[in-house]
């Protein structure tokens, strides 16, 4: 890269031409765009670097926020030292198929074999535990990300157009022409009768890794919301199976929802409840956030979350029951007054009023006399008011009483 190159860059949030090429790619797509040309350039940058697409996508959409520049640069410059690694390897470890691709992906699954100790299955959440110096350190990663590292290193022979992406239940593999690559522990395999198995276009590694994010990583990291969302949108529009990518997405809201809910975001989980347009996610969220907003005394909060439980009703009543006991417990109670009036339950305002009225009496002191009496003449007054609107007879009787011309 040149120096101009470099100053550019670095008043960029990319590393280089490729990441910005990625970034743009993501940044245009919409789901009102043509699919066709959408997956052919995929299908070009895939060619190029898958890489590149899966850093930046968890950098910039899964709240992977260690994946700053310069570790970004670092896991680059680890990705290359493993391409040489390899092509060592493959120089020296041949062992010819009836193809030449099927003999560099039998010394790919060489390579990566568990006898030799450079790979470890684990589950992850980030691509970059995976790239490492294979010099120095174990690479480690799940299905997913060792799958994108066998595409990776394919793409620098051949045009990964030949690859299918084998999608089972909660787990991927490869397959070419007929053989399924069981990438986790470099073996060939038949994955075909597999029950809920699908053979995909392999650029649906794509939206696959979009949606991957581990339920570790997320109870333990603050992720935007607005970016898994479009994470999650974007795996929508580029995937092949509306089926597969449906199930997923309605998984991922799901996961995402209940984590939220656990730290008590429910302004965040209700969007994304919202988002997901899921009724039965909506109400749970609504219900929730309203109990758990009563319990911090913020009612107005809780009859914002009561309007989109099921039984909004009852607790938009509830509130305001509760709100009306927390005031009166308080001796707040013109404020209590304000919420039992929701509930149009005349005794409970009636019992506030009589509440008044007492407060007002303290005031008048333990001895009465003319002078003191009408010294408190507005609170006297008051305490008429009071007395008649708590429907009292007793009450009124006794201001009555105290009046003094």
């Amino acid at each position: 890269m040149d120096l101009v190159s470099r100053i550019f860059y670095f008043f960029t949030p990319y590393t280089d031409a490729r990441e910005q090429a990625v970034g743009r790619f993501f940044k245009g797509l919409s789901e009102h765009g043509n699919r066709a040309r959408t997956q052919k350039k995929l299908n070009q940058l895939l060619q190029r670097d898958i890489a590149v697409i899966n850093l930046w996508t968890e950098y910039r959409y899964k709240g992977y926020h260690y994946l700053r520049k310069s570790q970004r640069r670092k896991l680059y410059a680890n990705l290359e030292l493993i391409a040489a690694d390899f092509e060592h390897f493959y120089a020296r470890n041949r062992r010819p198929a009836s193809s030449e691709e099927l003999t560099l992906l039998r010394a790919l699954t060489d390579y990566f074999s568990p006898r030799r100790g450079i790979y470890t299955y684990r589950d992850t959440s980030s691509f970059g535990r995976l790239l490492r110096d294979p010099a120095h350190e174990k690479l480690v990663g799940d299905c997913n990300q060792i799958v994108t590292l066998y595409i990776y290193l394919y793409s620098r022979y051949f045009e990964v157009s030949d690859l299918r992406a084998r999608v089972l239940p909660g787990h991927v593999a490869l397959h070419y022409k007929g053989t399924d690559i069981e990438t986790t522990n470099g073996t060939f395999a038949d994955y075909s009768r597999k029950k809920g198995g699908q053979l995909l276009p392999i650029e649906e590694i794509v939206s696959i890794n979009l949606l991957d994010a581990s339920d570790s990583y997320l109870s333990t990291h603050e992720v935007a919301a607005k970016d898994l969302l479009q994470a999650s949108r974007l795996a929508f529009i580029l995937s092949h199976d509306r089926e597969i990518v449906t199930r997923n997405l309605q998984a991922a809201y799901g996961r995402l929802i209940n984590l939220l809910m656990d730290r008590n975001n429910y302004s965040k989980a209700l969007a994304f409840a919202k988002a997901s347009h899921d009724r039965g996610l909506i109400g749970i969220v609504g219900h929730n956030g309203a109990v758990y907003e009563m319990n911090r005394h913020y009612y107005a909060a809780a009859r914002r979350f009561a309007r989109h439980a099921p039984k909004r009703d009852e607790l938009i009543r509830s509130s305001w029951q509760s709100e009306g006991a927390y005031h009166y417990n308080a001796q707040s109670y013109h404020e209590a007054i304000k919420a039992f009036k929701h509930l149009r339950d005349r005794t409970l305002v009636q019992q506030c009023y009589e509440a008044l009225f007492f407060q007002e009496q303290a005031k008048l002191g333990s001895v009465l006399t003319v002078e003191s009496v009408k010294k408190h003449k507005g609170t006297v007054k008051r305490m008429r008011s009071y007395a008649k609107k708590a429907g009292n007879k007793k009450l009124i009787k006794y201001s009555d009483s105290l009046r003094v011309e």
